[in-house]
């Protein structure tokens, strides 16, 4: 907003491949209902974060990867904004405001989900407030440990969902997101999500190189997390590169790098 108008300034935008997403806890009792884990998606209005919270600095996510890539947003499937869709899903399984605090129960215990995440990246905390906001009006607490210390309770299983930020296409190839976060032996899959499905798919992946095979492969390998619900992709940032006027080639990247480059130049 401080360069924008101003003509000694070139203000360059893309939407970049760092997504700002969930992990549900597949071993939280809570979270291996998957008409919570649905409801939670259909319980985040991801339009009004991006355009009001991040100030149209933000892309809604569908799935891992933008509209940049063929295998991007509009290639896949998923839930929308739904709160009266949420709160039937959570009827169907049980969850009902009993006693008129607002939140649903069942059992006498209130649904209170724990969401993780962390203050290096300023989006993570508003993300994390605005989705107590919008979820507390399906009914579900919404419990934050914003903490610098996330990673060792990620490994610990203590939370429900842990919503991080990663460029989840840093060489512009799908293949990274999923061997980090989504098949059964990755990395840094804190939800401890398995589909054997995913998994067979990564294998075809991985000795796969025409490149147009690999794009029709992530789309179902997308397509098979989104339809288990396991993963809630909120938002995608919006990447603004600002230069003097007279300063050419440098352009925002989908990819979140590579904004110098050998086209770098000053006139």
């Amino acid at each position: 907003a401080l360069f924008d108008g101003n003509t000694d300034y070139t203000i360059n935008s893309c939407a970049t491949s760092r997504c700002f997403f969930g992990q549900f806890n597949m071993d939280s009792e809570i979270m291996k209902d998957q008409n919570v884990r649905k409801a939670v998606e259909m319980g985040i209005d991801k339009d009004g974060f991006c355009s009001v919270i991040m100030q149209g600095r933000g892309v809604p996510a569908k799935a891992a990867f933008p509209n940049s890539f063929s295998y991007g947003n509009d290639a896949v499937e998923t839930v929308s904004y739904d709160p009266d869709g949420a709160k039937k899903l959570l009827e169907e399984s049980g969850w009902t405001d009993t006693d008129g605090d607002g939140y649903v129960d069942k059992d006498g215990q209130k649904l209170s989900i724990n969401w993780l995440t962390y203050p290096t990246r300023l989006e993570q905390p508003k993300l994390a407030e605005y989705a107590q906001a919008t979820l507390k009006d399906i009914g579900i607490d919404v419990v934050v440990n914003n903490t610098s210390d996330h990673m060792t309770i990620a490994k610990s299983g203590d939370f429900d969902v842990y919503v991080s930020s990663t460029t989840t296409a840093p060489t512009g190839d799908p293949e990274y997101w999923f061997t980090v976060f989504a098949t059964s032996d990755a990395t840094k899959n804190q939800g401890a999500y398995k589909n054997e499905k995913l998994d067979q798919l990564e294998e075809q992946l991985s000795q796969e190189f025409d490149t147009d095979k690999r794009a029709k492969l992530a789309v179902e390998m997308q397509q098979t997390v989104l339809d288990d619900n396991a993963f809630v992709y909120c938002s995608f940032l919006k990447m603004s590169q600002i230069s003097r006027a007279n300063v050419t080639g440098y352009m925002a990247h989908a990819c979140d790098y590579y904004q110098v480059t050998a086209d770098l130049d000053i006139n």
